[in-house]
């Protein structure tokens, strides 16, 4: 008896705190940074410190999955599972209640204008300094899975294109033999998407995707290069020169 009691208390004490979490939802409020917009508490945030924002709960508004959810809130797919445990990520019913993840750190010494990578996040942060205050351009972003991992470490931007061609990798290989050496920028094979940032001279970079892939950025989808949805990397690219220290962790 003593037992189900603490465990009913223990439920309590864990729905009282998701229940004080705030609900999702902005006003959309704007940033403009060089003559770019993000949108508030969304896609930049200002820095506490090397913390920033706040997790919600959003009520589902029709049957869905985190994979779609994921696309509509700006998060990744793996912040969703990560923050909802006991939730079908496959199968989420109209009106349940969802944690929405967007309380996080950077790593304590971070620099100003530096491409931050994290792995476990699948997420970009670049935070930068405006009127005085620290704030922090975030996006998430597809990663290498398992077979194809992405490289952790320290690197530099080597080179930057706009509307690349695909100059198609070995790994990619494998998994198509009938793709060609180069697949031309515009081909729905083409997964570079509008903007390519190389890190080392390597074949590993920060790109965009294809129109049918944008809802596979927040998962590993790549075959080690980091994948932002096309309009996410137009603007960091407006950010990253050569030379920018990128850190992936």
């Amino acid at each position: 008896m003593k037992r189900l009691i603490f465990t009913f208390i223990v439920f309590l004490v864990g729905f009282a705190k998701a229940e004080r979490l705030e609900v999702y939802g902005f006003d959309q409020e704007l940033i403009k940074v060089n003559d770019i917009y993000f949108i508030k508490n969304l896609e930049i945030f200002e820095l506490q410190g090397n913390s920033f924002g706040k997790d919600y709960k959003y009520r589902v508004e029709k049957d869905t999955n985190f994979v779609d959810l994921a696309y509509q809130l700006k998060v990744s797919y793996y912040e969703l599972k990560q923050a909802n445990p006991d939730i079908n990520p496959f199968k989420v019913p109209k009106n349940t209640y969802i944690k929405v993840p967007l309380k996080k750190q950077l790593p304590e010494d971070f620099k100003l204008n530096t491409v931050y990578i994290s792995t476990q996040d699948h997420r970009l942060y670049y935070p930068i300094e405006l009127e005085g205050k620290k704030y922090v351009i975030t996006f998430p972003v597809g990663l290498g899975g398992e077979d194809f991992p992405t490289p952790k470490g320290e690197f530099k931007i080597t080179e930057r294109r706009v509307n690349p061609d695909w100059v198609v990798p070995p790994s990619a290989k494998i998994n198509n033999p009938n793709l060609p050496p180069v697949v031309p920028y515009g081909s729905p094979e083409n997964g570079l998407g509008t903007r390519a940032l190389r890190l080392n001279g390597s074949s590993y970079m920060i790109h965009g995707t294809s129109k049918r892939s944008e809802k596979g950025v927040g998962m590993n989808i790549s075959y080690g290069c980091i994948v932002l949805r096309n309009n996410d990397i137009e603007r960091l690219y407006n950010f990253v020169n050569l030379n920018t220290t990128v850190i992936i962790y």
